[in-house]
């Protein structure tokens, strides 16, 4: 990701100063999703000349629509374990004190599908 730096006869690395202005650029793309490879494979292209600026754009777009279902995914999780805790509520609210309300069991009950555990 860095180009590769000159060393001192003590072997020490050098690197030039826009190497720490490219580190950020690379954490904060990770940050926003993108893998290494996809960074390098961008980079490769900006070292080479071209301007992979639609590409960027692209893989940032393809990053908010997995966002975005991770996002309705976790949406439909939630609503699901909500109608859980009120199955179990109902269970609960049922049962004899000290007795088993076969929460976990009701686990095996409920139906598959959308929005719910597989």
């Amino acid at each position: 990701m860095l180009p590769k730096p000159r060393r001192t006869p003590a072997g020490y690395r050098q690197y030039p100063p826009e190497a720490a202005a490219r580190v950020r650029m690379i954490r904060r793309a990770i940050a926003l999703g993108f893998t290494l490879r996809e960074l390098a494979r961008v980079l490769r292209v900006r070292e080479k000349g071209g301007a992979p600026c639609r590409e960027v754009r692209a893989l940032a777009a393809s990053k908010l629509a997995q966002l975005d279902q991770q996002l309705a995914d976790l949406a439909a999780l939630r609503d699901h374990l909500e109608q859980l805790l009120a199955n179990w509520d109902e269970r609960l609210d049922r049962a004899a004190p000290g007795a088993r309300a076969g929460l976990l069991e009701a686990l095996a009950e409920m139906p598959s599908g959308k929005g719910c555990l597989p």
